[in-house]
């Protein structure tokens, strides 16, 4: 429930989404120039190197409940305000800092900024919009975030092509948002319960919101596995040398595809949510996370690279508003800024995850291709605990639950 002074206006909604934009710029902006900046520092062996992506992951994922708590404490607006602000400084950092662990520290700041940006727009969506609305919204926030990884990894990849220095530059966009959050956006006022009143009793519902936790930890884990590895496969291709010798504004290119797909089907997302429960979403979101990155293993031509990381742009752009819902449907709106830290560690950890997982696959995944070809058997097997989901639900509910409410059979 929102203050009866304030109403969210077209405006808001539009500094909500930009905002969320920057949820996935941890690593996303600068992934294009990761071969150049390997190729500047030489003596730097590649996992310290790759902390350059994974590390504002790390943050997240120690600092968001955190956050998220605070943000139920003295406000979101304010949480989300210091967190733009830790973000543009410490993002840009990259650029004018010299020293690669003076980077990696600036890395880290950059991961408290996310955390805080990402528990607090995601626990201001639920609190400014109800019903349908709200999943149209949230279907909007996976868009955004989609279309942000298509500006920033194209802005990346055209930066890097300057100066894997310049890419760093992308994250002064912060200041741009930061006016539109001040003057767009007031704090959600949320009823305050007596002890006295039943309400009292509602309590987080922890074994509802681990479960989603865990399906997008193991999401987010496939999905970062593109930020990390895609650049090099492009880079091993004499195909994607189309654009030149540095294939870093190609890499950026397909990304941006990746990034525009799960753009274009967040748009839809209202209706998906709608028309079929959460687990049938996840099905489809691991099964496309399979056909991309199985195409992607055995890919040796640019379409069909293209075809791929659209597959694995439409998973993710389903993955994220369902566990959102998720989240916004089952919990009581006092706990939402904590519940929504969940949201930022769960998927922060799986992408750091990704980092680990990758070394002992790739042992026996010699190969680039090899590599993706395992992730993508992996994603099939990851589909199928939730069609056992369907299939109990069906034999146990009514046909309205399956359709995203719920009722108990008597």
């Amino acid at each position: 429930m929102i203050s009866t002074t304030f109403r969210p206006s077209r405006w808001t909604l539009l500094f909500l989404l930009l905002s969320a934009m920057m949820i996935l710029m941890g690593g996303a902006a600068v992934a294009p120039a990761l071969p150049l900046i390997s190729e500047s520092f030489p003596d730097a062996p590649d996992s310290l190197i790759s902390l350059i992506i994974t590390l504002p992951s790390l943050a997240i994922a120690i600092t968001g409940i955190i956050l998220g708590a605070l943000s139920d404490k003295i406000g979101k607006i304010r949480v989300l305000v210091a967190s733009i602000i830790l973000f543009t400084i410490a993002g840009s950092s990259g650029y004018y800092l010299t020293d690669i662990y003076a980077r990696l520290v600036g890395r880290f700041l950059l991961g408290v900024g996310i955390a805080g940006i990402t528990c607090t727009t995601s626990a201001l969506i639920p609190c400014y919009y109800e019903g349908i609305t709200r999943a149209k919204v949230l279907g909007y926030q996976a868009a955004a975030m989609g279309l942000g990884v298509l500006i920033l990894e194209m802005s990346g990849g055209v930066l890097a092509g300057i100066s894997w220095r310049a890419a760093f530059l992308i994250y002064l966009l912060g200041i741009f948002i930061l006016a539109g959050v001040l003057f767009t956006m007031k704090e959600p006022v949320i009823p305050r319960i007596e002890r006295n009143v039943k309400e009292s009793d509602e309590r987080v519902p922890t074994a509802a919101l681990l479960l989603g936790y865990l399906t997008l930890f193991l999401g987010s884990m496939l999905f970062f596995l593109m930020p990390i590895k895609f650049p090099y496969l492009i880079a091993q291709m004499d195909t994607a040398r189309i654009l030149g010798e540095n294939t870093a504004l190609t890499s950026g290119l397909f990304l941006g595809i990746m990034g525009c797909s799960a753009s274009l089907i967040g748009l839809f997302y209202g209706r998906l949510a709608w028309r079929f429960h959460r687990y049938t979403i996840l099905v489809l979101t691991f099964l496309f996370f399979g056909a991309g990155y199985c195409t992607l293993g055995l890919a040796t031509s640019l379409p069909a690279v293209g075809i791929a990381v659209i597959c694995i742009g439409i998973g993710n752009g389903i993955l994220m508003p369902t566990i959102l819902t998720w989240i916004a449907t089952i919990t009581p709106k006092q706990f939402l800024g904590r519940a929504s830290g969940g949201f930022s560690v769960s998927l922060n950890i799986g992408q750091f995850a990704s980092t680990l997982v990758i070394v002992p696959v790739s042992v026996v995944a010699v190969t680039s291709g090899s590599l993706f070809l395992a992730f993508g058997c992996l994603a099939f097997v990851l589909a199928v605990p939730y069609i056992l989901g369907i299939l109990r639900e069906k034999y146990t509910l009514s046909p309205a639950a399956l359709q995203g409410t719920f009722v108990r059979k008597e």
